[in-house]
């Protein structure tokens, strides 16, 4: 290797000397002189009478213009190669990222992701342009050493044809031979080449490296060959063109511009640093605290860019903390806000208390004590979201059921034996089935304080009914869940529900029909009723299930412990365990990972039997009626009684805990006469909002699958 390097200098000093030597105008005569006469310099200066040196002058640069171009052109064309790799590698990596985000962030670390994006899409853009350009100068090292091997393949195929060895020549002492302008750009040729040659071999093994020195006359006439080519090229392209036009000031014009372009971009960046820099010296520790954390949570979504590049990182960390620095930096100060108003909301409601009901003369207590109207108003916002206005209330207490099978006729024997009604009507497509469970029901009115029990031999003798209970739907078989025979279900509401409202346009319609939350949306859909006024039981049963079940834990009465379950009510129901508590006492106080995966006690499985209640029933029973049968009738009877107490009940929850849809799923709902009154609106855990966002994911499938 070194050898070759040594020959390579000794050529070129060589020729340098021969070449300053010669350089009388005579030399000019000889162009192209083994090749063609046809493009002649000596006639064509006799032609146009132009002077040969200055002549000589312009074709050097010329042909250095031409070079310029040349290599401007495969400049431009690798740098569109380039942005097209970068800008695929940009799309790729952006689109990995956002399926992370979507798939495992939760929502606070989506918020602070996409408060930092504009930071990532920079670090993206970064590592890309670092990738790209390093293959890509990867590749052009590994096509010089290709084209190096391929010409010493070249010549070890020669030699085994039955070419002799070569070997490097020894210096010749014989007079050189006069020169001309075609050697001249020959060597020039040839010295770039060989310059190359040995640049590219610096990464070549020892053998690869005897073998360039032992093959270095093969090597030195394939390079000579190729040159010839060009040259040849070159000259007569030189000899047969006009003198170009002169383009000094437009290059000086795009230097000074590109300049200007420059120093504009350097004084950016130093403004931007300073920016940065004052920013983070008046910040405050519960500013960069707040920083800290938030970054911290999305760490692994900023290293999933580049495991491999540590400063694009660090540099999209710099970034990122100047945009959470103002995220959080607004947060603090709507905090400070907030609690400014809180506090000033609690003085004014002290000195209108003091000044109402002053502490010497005491007062009445209770809701007398409640002065301030519009702050009370404000509180109310604040706990659940008011549905509706006012309704038109049907007189009177008719209930009627449709679906006369185990579910409809155990509605039926619930209500009439809690006393919540004596007026029902069945109505049933089997005519003698239905008819055989009335006669049933009426064998017994001794016992139910004598109850009407209308025969239905036709959709009128729904009519005028204060509230209709929709249980009419096809059975799960086999593994089947609720979901699987959503569709059948929908069929079948799609079809009684416009006669139902057509014959009791005031009602208030229960449906019960699974999987329960998409059903109330179907009949929603088809009648266009207000959300209020059609509703499912929901989570009701679940919520039911859940206490008795935390009740025979704790050996509690059932009605002694109190929580929710909310979402569908199915599978993905989710336990509110923030809500859980037993004489006041907030399970979660004792216990703060109640129920969670970090949970030692393994609370989870309580929600776990409740998921599986009802198969366990319908395993040996075939079907559940009973539990569902009390759960109707305890609705009914907070709407009869416009109790407004607060069930698990599924309705159209769009605008509560951050849910953007229009999806029915169960929430905490005051019960009213017309039906739900408001909805609470529960203060969830980080827990409790990522299952509920699965919850609804699921329903909003579900709903999409159904065709109406």
């Amino acid at each position: 290797m070194y050898r070759c390097i040594d020959i390579c200098h000794q050529n070129w000093n060589k020729r340098t000397e021969t070449q300053q030597q010669h350089t009388s105008m005579r030399s000019m005569s000889g162009l192209l002189r083994d090749t063609t006469r046809a493009c002649s310099l000596k006639n064509y200066c006799k032609k146009t009478e132009k002077d040969i040196g200055k002549l000589r002058k312009e074709m050097d640069q010329n042909a250095e213009r031409r070079q310029e171009a040349k290599a401007a052109e495969e400049a431009a064309k690798d740098a569109a190669m380039l942005r097209t790799r970068v800008d695929k590698c940009i799309a790729e990596k952006t689109k990995v990222l956002q399926q992370s985000i979507e798939s495992e962030a939760n929502k606070q670390q989506q918020d602070t992701l996409s408060t930092m994006m504009s930071c990532l899409m920079t670090g993206i853009r970064r590592i890309c342009r670092d990738s790209v350009m390093g293959a890509f100068c990867r590749a052009k090292t590994q096509a010089g050493e290709n084209k190096i091997r391929k010409m010493l393949k070249k010549c070890a195929e020669k030699c085994a044809k039955g070419g002799r060895p070569v070997v490097v020549p020894a210096k010749s002492k014989e007079k050189q031979p006069r020169r001309n302008r075609y050697t001249e750009k020959l060597e020039q040729c040839m010295a770039r080449e060989w310059r190359d040659v040995c640049e590219s071999s610096k990464n070549f093994s020892p053998e690869e490296k005897a073998e360039m020195v032992r093959m270095h006359q093969c090597l030195s006439d394939q390079i000579k060959q190729s040159c010839r080519r060009k040259v040849i090229k070159e000259m007569c392209i030189e000899a047969g063109m006009e003198h170009p036009r002169d383009k000094a000031k437009a290059r000086k014009a795009c230097r000074q511009k590109k300049a200007k372009k420059t120093a504009a971009q350097k004084q950016k960046t130093a403004k931007g640093n300073a920016k940065a820099k004052q920013s983070e010296g008046c910040s405050s520790p519960e500013v960069e605290k707040c920083v800290d954390a938030k970054l911290q949570s999305v760490q692994s979504f900023i290293k999933s860019l580049s495991e491999n590049d540590n400063a694009s990182l660090e540099d999209v960390c710099g970034c990122a903390r100047i945009m959470l620095r103002k995220k959080c930096e607004a947060e603090m100060q709507q905090r400070k806000c907030a609690q400014q108003e809180a506090a000033k909301c609690r003085a004014n409601a002290e000195r209108a208390e003091e000044k109402c009901h002053p502490k010497e003369k005491g007062g009445a207590g209770g809701a007398a004590t409640v002065v301030d109207q519009e702050l009370l108003q404000k509180f109310r916002e604040c706990l659940f979201k008011k549905v509706g206005g006012p309704h038109d209330i049907q007189p009177g207490r008719k209930v009627t059921i449709v679906g006369a099978g185990a579910v409809g006729m155990g509605c039926a024997m619930a209500l009439l034996c809690k006393g919540v009604t004596n007026h029902m009507a069945l109505f049933d497509a089997k005519q003698d089935w239905m008819a055989a469970e009335r006669l049933d029901l009426l064998h017994g009115s001794l016992f139910v304080n004598n109850p009407l029990i209308e025969q239905c031999t036709g959709m009128e003798a729904t009519k005028d009914s204060r509230v209709v209970v929709v249980t009419a739907g096809a059975r799960p078989t086999g593994n089947e869940t609720r979901l699987d025979v959503a569709q059948k279900t929908a069929d079948i509401v799609r079809e009684v529900m416009p006669a139902l409202l057509e014959q009791s346009p005031k009602a208030t319609f229960i449906i019960v029909s699974n999987p329960a939350d998409v059903m109330a949306w179907v009949a929603r859909k088809v009648t266009n009723l207000p959300y209020e006024r059609c509703l499912s039981t929901g989570c009701h049963l679940d919520t039911a299930r859940f206490r008795l079940f935390i009740g025979q834990l704790l050996g509690i009465a059932t009605r002694s412990v109190h929580g929710f379950v909310v979402g569908e009510h199915g599978g993905s129901s989710v336990p509110l365990w923030s809500t859980v508590s037993v004489g006041g006492v907030r399970l979660q106080e004792i216990l703060p990972v109640i129920g969670t995966a970090r949970d030692p006690m393994y609370w989870s499985t309580v929600h776990k039997d409740v998921v599986e209640a009802a198969f366990k029933v319908i395993a040996d029973k075939g079907y559940t009626n009973w539990a569902i049968g009390l759960t109707v009738a305890d609705i009914v009877a907070a709407i009869f009684e416009d109790s407004n107490r607060v069930l698990s009940l599924s309705t159209n929850v769009q605008g509560i805990c951050g849910i953007t849809d229009e999806v029915f799923m169960s929430m905490p709902c005051v019960v009213c006469a017309h039906g739900i009154g408001a909805i609470v609106r529960p203060h969830l855990s980080d827990w409790e909002k990522q299952q509920l966002q699965k919850s609804v994911k699921v329903l909003l499938q579900a709903q999409s699958g159904i065709k109406i």
